[in-house]
């Protein structure tokens, strides 16, 4: 799937005030107006730079809701256990993110669960 990475790893957490932070591996280059595109779904769409489209896959439904509601999450950029870079992305809502999410060998929440426990 050509323009597209998948972010291996990345935590997302909620702060004392109700912000929401996405813990993510450091990238090269500075971000240019980042913003993570989200349909209340199983993944979304980080868009880093014009040309760095970053999938986060598998929101766990916990953090649906609160996704959903913000209008701005912090990113955290990290190499290792130290912060490089953190900044604020806007969060863009939209009724379906027009990815297909099988060709980038991603499947629903629910049918990774019943995946890995069988």
């Amino acid at each position: 799937m050509s323009g597209f990475s998948t972010e291996k790893k990345f935590i997302v957490a909620e702060g004392e005030e109700g912000e929401i932070y996405f813990f993510i591996e450091a990238k090269k280059n500075q971000p240019q107006a980042p913003q993570i595109v989200y349909d209340g779904k199983d993944h979304a769409l980080f868009r880093r730079n014009e040309d760095q489209n970053i999938i986060l896959d598998y929101i766990h439904p916990s953090v649906r809701d609160q996704l959903r509601k913000a209008h701005e999450v912090v990113i955290v950029e990290m190499i290792l256990e130290n912060i490089k870079d953190s900044y604020i992305a806007r969060m863009r809502h939209v009724d379906n993110i027009p990815v297909d999410w099988s060709k980038a060998g991603l499947k629903s929440w629910e049918e990774a669960c019943l995946e890995h426990h069988n």
